[in-house]
């Protein structure tokens, strides 16, 4: 059943590819209107979607290296030897506890 069903779906985008191609509606294919409409309009979107997307991505990587920044000038977390002798023997204690 599904053979048959992909069967139809090809021939049917198949069908619909061809008459794209050949049946002329006001005197031009659809295929030629679509890329009249492309040429006229299409090209200019695409290039307002590539700035605005350059943008977006400048400003992204702005914020992100902004943030990289901040975190490697952070000060680094220091404990005295004494803090870190009772974090182990906290941590010790915890492990060897049942559930």
């Amino acid at each position: 059943m599904r053979l048959l069903v992909t069967l139809v779906w090809t021939l049917t985008c198949i069908g619909v590819g061809i008459a794209a191609s050949t049946v002329e509606v006001s005197g031009k294919t659809p295929w030629q209107h679509a890329q009249k409409l492309w040429k006229t309009d299409g090209e200019k979107r695409l290039g307002d979607a590539r700035e605005q997307a350059t943008e977006l991505a400048g400003q992204v990587s702005k914020k992100v290296g902004a943030t990289v920044k901040d975190l490697n000038e952070r000060p680094l977390d220091r404990h005295s030897p004494a803090e870190r002798d009772a974090l182990e023997k906290l941590i010790a204690n915890r492990q060897r506890e049942p559930k």
